[in-house]
């Protein structure tokens, strides 16, 4: 939850992240707008811009500071916005594993016992190299509970704690620029802009019939249901 959840005080907002939703283009931009007019030594700034840095580096406040009660009284509290970024689960699926596993990140390892079940071997021997995406569809499946699910692969609409957050905005990553604008006067901020980082882009949503094939799309479509159908994404390709 501290990793997800970002406050501002100052602008009364609650957001969260979903990783491989860019999540790192719109903290940076957070970031960018909480620290206008504040005097900072510019070698603070710097240390403290990466955006995949530990939730205790991050420049907006985090629910610890504010405690249980604090925070959740941010969450009832119906002038404070509360906003989520989220993409199209084909697309996302694709990013990460692009980015994790085709990549060998740390986070590959929180799906290499499900690929190790798939095959009737071990955890330990299983090559990301080796791993097909169809492969990696089927392992996602095999996860019995979101709780379980490394965060750039977990159901968003969970991650998000959607029945429990009374969101007041739900952006689609598709439309984040478009919608930049009446984003940032929600938010009373200037208007932002989104600069797509490069170092964990992937390009998914150009591979999308490269990669997908029926059984792919229809245990992605089963795995994030929820996702489709509480943010309105199309089960078509």
């Amino acid at each position: 939850m501290n990793y997800n959840f970002s406050v501002s005080l100052k602008n009364k907002y609650i957001f969260c992240e979903v990783a491989k939703s860019g999540c790192s283009a719109v903290k940076k931009e957070l970031w960018r707008q909480e620290l206008m007019g504040v005097p900072l030594p510019e070698q603070f700034v710097k240390a403290h811009r990466n955006p995949h840095a530990p939730f205790e580096q991050h420049l907006l406040i985090k629910p610890f500071q504010l405690g249980q009660t604090g925070f959740n009284d941010l969450v009832r509290d119906p002038s404070v916005v509360k906003w989520a970024v989220v993409r199209n689960p084909y697309s996302r699926a694709l990013s990460g594993y692009l980015d994790k596993v085709c990549r060998n990140e740390p986070q590959f390892r929180n799906l290499a016992p499900n690929i190790a079940k798939l095959r009737g071997t071990e955890a330990a021997e299983v090559d990301h190299a080796t791993v097909t995406f169809e492969e990696y569809c089927t392992a996602l499946s095999l996860f019995e509970d979101p709780r379980f699910f490394d965060p750039h692969w977990r159901p968003q609409y969970y991650h998000i704690c959607g029945d429990i957050i009374p969101y007041s905005h739900i952006v689609k990553l598709e439309t984040l620029n478009e919608e930049r604008q009446n984003l940032s006067k929600i938010l009373g901020l200037r208007e932002m802009t989104f600069k797509e980082g490069s170092s964990h882009a992937t390009g998914s949503n150009s591979k999308i019939h490269e990669y997908f094939n029926k059984n792919c799309r229809r245990i992605i479509h089963e795995v994030y249901k929820q996702d489709f159908e509480k943010f309105n994404y199309p089960t078509e390709l």
